[in-house]
């Protein structure tokens, strides 16, 4: 399954800069240890190290929080749009 994902604000320095990567994944997981593949410091930055996304990393899928779905395990359909956002906090 091909599936678009974004990457906003300073993640996208991780992609060489890019707005958008494609990659071949049935799901969530999938797509990202493709990515790590391509882009090593990605996991690192994404991933904790019991294989868990961050806390601070969000993923969506249509605009779908993953962690209301499956997690890591949220399958991807065709035209899927996957959006990868670091949260900011300050005061």
């Amino acid at each position: 399954m091909q599936a678009k994902i974004e990457f906003l604000g300073p993640l996208k320095q991780l992609v060489d800069g890019q707005d958008a990567v494609e990659v071949h994944a049935a799901s969530v997981g999938e797509a990202l240890e493709e990515l790590q593949q391509q882009y090593g410091q990605l996991g690192k930055r994404l991933l904790a190290e019991d294989g868990s996304l961050h806390r601070h990393i969000n993923i969506y899928v249509n605009e779908e929080d993953i962690r209301f779905r499956e997690n890591l395990q949220t399958v991807l359909s065709p035209g899927d749009q996957v959006t990868v956002i670091s949260a900011i906090a300050g005061g």
